[in-house]
């Protein structure tokens, strides 16, 4: 009998039916993305409110730190290698017809070892805050140490919720992953009016835990009214079972979030013995640099998807690069000469001051040299995954996260004495940045390409330093400058899209000249 046979159990017909139903990997993909950005957009109005009201005092140090404290023990849970674990482990499931009962026992392993590091994150708070920030006054880590206290309670619901998203994206869909981020940004802006009316600053703390645990409860039922979660003949050794399988393919992946952990923390240490402020003005930095980056990667990474499969990883990186390079390049360039008056058009109100305007203001100029090899290289370190050479993407990472920290404590030193602490830690994230692009461009067949890319944008890129350098010397005021500097960026864009993608300047010349002529010939 020729042609596909017919499922042979139940199981297998429902399988069937699902991957029918289920979207394309470009449309998950795409959706994904969409997600992101909404999540992003709202971090940044929830970074703008947060500036305004309590800027870059010692709560939002504190509340920053927090947030590391309660993420970096989930880090092994929940860093960006896990789906490449409990999606895997879900497809065998969804495969033997036993995906509702199998995302329940994976759950519940995980939740409880969530659990777990809650009563361990609580119990040790003192010690973790002091280790973490020992540089903060002592009222600033009390109030630090409060926060986590709360925020821990977060922790077994964050773990389920990170579960529940691979879950649905084995089903082709992407709600709970979209809400996730999405919620909390929510969740901390209506704690910040919640600030607002009651002057309780722990509200930021419960609001924070309470997005948390609501999604996940949102989740659970959403999941077990579809059908998608079963706790019928749940047992407690399928559960151990479960989470010793987990570990087990964890292993590999744990030098990632531990090279990545290690240096976040080892930051937030130096950044705390500066000077008030300082942790929250990184991340205030990092609020337009993640944006920024976003904005240019999500459109490349649609476009990559939706190009032609029959392209070699060199030739889609080389194209890639060019697109990259033509916007990133200038931008970092624009970014590092006004760096000032951006912070201080989106920030300076209420009580962001003059302080954090200088603080924030440096750390966005250590950083914005770098932003540029950031965003090429993370993208080129995705076309590395996509080619199935993953442990070399993960060695380049944790190379990267290494020399980031290692120049960090090298500085320590200099970062206390000089006055511009909050730069050189930007600049550390800078060589992480070369050193992520370095290492992939090394990884890939077209290096020597890539680099010639490199010299040509930085043609437009030392245009763009010529122009911002000439209007801050001529003009005052951080509006005008930005709107001069903003149409000076326009034409440098030109320019590199002319150098790096002729065919693109050709195809927009001959469109506007068609268009000309269809309007006098209609004239």
């Amino acid at each position: 009998m020729t042609g596909q046979s017919p499922p042979e159990t139940p199981g297998d017909q429902a399988e069937l039916d699902r991957t029918k139903e289920r979207p394309s990997v470009q449309k998950i993909a795409a959706f994904l993305m969409s997600g992101a950005l909404l999540s992003k957009g709202l971090g940044f109005v929830r970074e703008i409110i947060m500036a305004q009201i309590i800027g870059i005092a010692a709560v939002a140090d504190g509340f920053r730190t927090s947030i590391t404290l309660v993420l970096l023990p989930l880090a092994f849970l929940q860093n960006e290698s896990v789906p490449a674990i409990l999606i895997p482990m879900m497809q065998e499931a969804q495969r033997r017809g036993d995906g509702p009962r199998r995302l329940a026992t994976i759950t519940a392993a995980l939740t409880l070892i969530g659990f777990v590091l809650m009563l361990l994150t609580m119990i040790f708070g003192h010690f973790l805050v002091s280790t973490m920030v020992g540089g903060l006054a002592p009222d600033a880590q009390d109030v630090t140490l409060h926060f986590l206290i709360i925020m821990a309670l977060s922790m077994p619901a964050s773990v389920a919720i990170n579960c529940y998203a691979a879950g649905e994206i084995v089903l082709g869909k992407t709600r709970i992953t979209n809400l996730r981020a999405s919620i909390l940004n929510i969740g901390v802006i209506a704690g910040l009016g919640m600030l607002v009316l009651t002057q309780y600053v722990m509200v930021l703390a419960w609001s924070f835990t309470l997005a948390f645990n609501a999604l996940a409860l949102w989740g659970t039922m959403v999941l077990w009214r579809e059908g998608n979660l079963s706790v019928t003949g749940l047992r407690m050794r399928w559960i151990v079972s479960e989470g010793i399988e987990f570990v087990r393919r964890l292993r590999p992946f744990l030098p990632l979030p531990a090279a990545e952990q290690g240096n976040i923390w080892l930051e937030r240490l130096l950044a705390s013995r500066l000077t008030t402020g300082a942790i929250a003005s990184l991340d205030y930095a990092r609020t337009l640099t993640d944006s920024a980056l976003l904005l240019i990667s999500q459109p490349i990474g649609l476009a990559v998807l939706s190009g032609s499969s029959q392209k070699t990883i060199d030739e889609q990186a080389e194209i890639i690069a060019r697109y990259v390079l033509a916007v990133a390049l200038p931008m970092s360039a624009f970014v590092f000469v006004f760096a000032e008056d951006i912070v201080r058009i989106v920030f300076h109100r209420g009580a962001f001051g003059e302080g954090g305007v200088f603080l924030t203001s440096q750390a966005l100029r250590g950083i914005s040299i770098g932003l540029w090899a950031s965003t090429l290289g993370w993208i080129l370190l995705r076309l590395l995954n996509s080619s199935q050479r993953n442990v070399r993407a993960a060695v380049i990472l944790v190379l990267a996260y290494a020399v980031n920290f290692s120049l960090n404590y090298a500085t320590s030193g200099l970062q206390q004495s000089s006055g511009f602490g909050v730069l050189i830690l930007g600049l550390g994230e800078t060589c992480r940045s070369l050193v992520l692009l370095g290492g992939v461009m090394l990884a890939l067949q077209c290096r020597g390409r890539l680099l010639g890319l490199i010299a040509i944008a930085c043609v437009p890129a030392a245009v763009m330093l010529g122009i911002g350098a000439g209007v801050l010397e001529v003009l005052q005021g951080s509006f005008v400058r930005l709107l001069l500097g903003g149409i000076g960026l326009l034409f440098v864009l030109l320019m590199s899209f002319w150098m790096l993608t002729p065919w693109v300047v050709g195809r927009i010349v001959a469109r506007l000249l068609r268009s000309k002529r269809g309007k006098e010939h209609d004239a």
